[in-house]
Parts: C-alpha cells; structure tokens; sequence
C-alpha cells in the first residue's frame, strides 16, 4: 500500500495532516514489521510512549492513545513510515502477538456441531427478545418525551442546555434504539442550526419521531431498520442476487464512534439506481463495496426495494450531513436515495418551474416538482434508462464480485 492509499484510510483532513507530520518526527523507537503486522512506540504528551500496531491483513490498528478516531493519526504515521521506507523485519513484541491472536480468536471457526448450533440459535432468540424489550420500553419514554415537548411548546427548544438534550438521547442508546438517538441528534442540530425555519424544520423532525413511535410495533422492515435494528450479511447473501453492470457514482462515509460506515451510490444498466452499504467495527475501515468511478460487473444482494418514490424529475435537491463525522459527496440522489440509506435528511423546499409557451411567453402550467438521480436523463433513453421516469431507488447489502 502506498502513502496515497494509507493517507485515504484517515477519517478526516485533520487527522491525514497530523499522520504526515508525525511520519517524519524522530520521536518513533522500536519499530519493526513481520507478514502479519507492524508496530512501533511513538512518543507523546505523557511518560510512557503509545504502543501502536496495525494488522497487514484488513489494515486494523490499535493504539493507546486517548483518540476516538479510527484510525489515529499514530496509526496513519507508522504506515506511512513503512510505506516510504519499509520498516526492519523482526519478531512482534508480546503486546503485538497478543493482539493478533485475540483478533485471531475473534474470527476463529466456530463449533458447526447440531448442539452447538441450536445452542447459538436460543441465544440469538434470548438476544432479540431482550433487545425488542428494550427497544419497546425507548419507545415509551420517547413518546412521554415528545408529549412534555408538545406541551411546553417548540419555542421553548433552544433555551434548552446540553444536559437535556443528553438525557434523552443516552436513553435511546442505553434501550439500543440507535436510529432513535440519531434522530434525536438531527433535532438538536436543526434547533442549534437556528435560521428563519427552523420551527418548520424541528416540527418536522418532531412529527416523523412521532410517527416513528406509533409505528414501532408493526413487522414493517422500513421502521426496524429507522429504529436502529440490523440485518446479518449472512441473511442478506442468503436472499435474492441481481449481476449487472455497476458504475460507482457517489459515495458517503460515516462513523458514530463505535461502527464506521461506508454507502456507495451505483447506476445499474439494467437495475437502475441502488446503494450498497458496508460496515465495520473495532477501527477497521470499511472497503467500499466496488471501485469507485469504474464500471465492473458484479452480483448484489438487496435488503429491500423502494419501488416507488413518489417523486419525478428534480430541479433542486439538498442532502445535509447527519452525525458525527458524515459528509456528503455533492450530487446525491436527493430524498429518495438518502431514504433507502437509512438516514434521515432535510426535505428540500418545492419550487415550482413556470413553463414557457411556445411563442416564449410564461404558461399557466405549473412544472412538478421531483428528484431525478444524478446522471439520469428525461424520458427517452441515455441513463434514463429509456424512459423509465420513476427513478426508483433500492438499498443493498454486500456487493460479490465475480
């Protein structure tokens, strides 16, 4: 991997200018790699020096530094020191074997035995009721949440200090309704934003929060997935599988803190619009799921199907960035797409469009007011799709390359 490529795992500029910096620093000592891993003790503002490793295989880091991002900046130097000039060949400390045979244990081949088997499956049954518990009980205290706002009123929003906000959401994290706290995050953040319409945004907000609420107990898979519930790979891989082929367009990355992740918008030849989606933890970067910006041909597997939008052709279309660390690329698919995405987004204002007559003068006839996927093309072909005018937008899961 060369320095472009190591600088491209940073989870931000800050983070890939301080890595550079630090690369060339003479506080480095002890620094060694084998064919599983390098590391290396890095000097820093306390007594003992940070102990960094990074696993060759997935290019997972660890490190003793007070960092929450993932990878630190001592992580990035120690690769972009092997990757300018490779570091001396040795033996792994202890601490270094003894990370790598944890994440060795961690990924080790489990017991395939028919007890073992329907062991694990009671467990799983015993983990989802007790979570749906959980959620159920979030959902109450949201819901008692939203009444006392209700009642005192949304112009009371803003005088509310940190320490409200805080109690809320840290309620939905410990009920493990993440999609619940992450709404509540996009509250906060319209409410601090200020502006001539943040009522109108925040009551928006509010009312999808409650009509996410009243909707918790139905079996509806859009609603799991807003209140924070997941699908296993193995699930998804197990479903349906469509080949085509993929052009890369968009991309957007994430990181809550504790997963980080990846969604790549992809124009199909045949399947039109589609997000893949990639997740990891424990400070491992996701790999997208194809590369971007070049047409491949692979086989996805969708966790469901947006069939209609609702919407026809855009004219404008805002997408803000929503939680820690996401960013969005400029371009997206609007509504619609960052829908299929999982994540909430600001409804874009409505303009209407006055059409022309044909002598050049304005018509009575109002335009309509959609969003048209970037690159797609009015009815009639090109990447349209030969006139297929309902721009339908479809999350996946893992993308297989052939």
């Amino acid at each position: 991997m060369d320095a472009q490529a190591v600088l491209g795992l940073a989870p931000d500029g800050q983070v890939a200018s301080s890595a550079t910096r630090l690369a060339g620093s003479s506080g480095w000592r002890g620094t060694g790699r084998s064919a599983e891993a390098l590391w290396g003790l890095c000097a820093g503002s306390g007594k003992n020096p940070y102990r960094v490793c990074v696993d060759l295989g997935d290019r997972a880091s660890k490190c003793s530094c007070p960092s929450r991002k993932f990878p630190c900046k001592h992580a990035l130097a120690l690769q972009l020191r092997d990757a300018r000039e490779p570091l001396p060949a040795g033996d792994p400390p202890d601490w270094v074997s003894e990370w790598l045979a944890r994440r060795e244990k961690s990924t080790r081949e489990v017991d395939s035995s028919p007890e073992a088997v329907e062991r694990r499956a009671r467990a799983r049954e015993k983990t989802a009721r007790n979570r749906a518990e959980a959620v159920r009980a979030g959902v109450a205290g949201l819901t008692d949440w939203l009444a006392d706002v209700a009642g005192a009123g949304i112009a009371g929003l803003p005088a509310r200090d940190a320490a409200w906000w805080h109690a809320i959401g840290a309620r939905m994290v410990d009920a493990q309704a993440k999609g619940l706290a992450s709404a509540l995050d996009d509250l906060r953040s319209v409410v601090a934003a200020g502006g001539p319409s943040w009522a109108h945004d925040a009551a928006d907000r509010l009312g999808g929060l409650h009509l996410l609420a009243r909707l918790a107990d139905t079996p509806s898979e859009v609603v799991r997935r807003r209140l924070g519930f997941s699908v296993a790979e193995e699930e998804v891989r197990a479903g349906a599988a469509w080949t085509d082929r993929w052009l890369p367009l968009l991309r957007l990355e994430s990181d809550d803190g504790l997963v980080r992740t990846v969604r790549q918008w992809l124009w199909g030849r045949e399947h039109g619009w589609v997000v893949a989606v990639r997740h990891a933890a424990g400070g491992a970067r996701p790999v997208p799921a194809l590369p971007h910006g070049v047409e491949v041909r692979g086989v996805v597997h969708p966790t469901r199907v947006l069939r209609r939008t609702g919407c026809r052709w855009a004219r404008s279309s805002r997408a803000r960035p929503r939680g820690a660390g996401a960013r969005v690329v400029a371009g997206g698919v609007g509504r619609a797409g960052a829908a299929a995405a999982g994540r909430p987004v600001a409804a874009p204002a409505p303009r209407r469009v006055r059409r022309r007559a044909a002598d050049g003068r304005p018509g009575a006839r109002r335009g309509r007011v959609g969003v048209r996927p970037a690159g797609a093309r009015r009815p009639g072909g090109g990447a349209g799709g030969g006139g297929d005018r309902r721009g339908a937008v479809r999350r996946l899961g893992p993308v297989e390359r052939p």
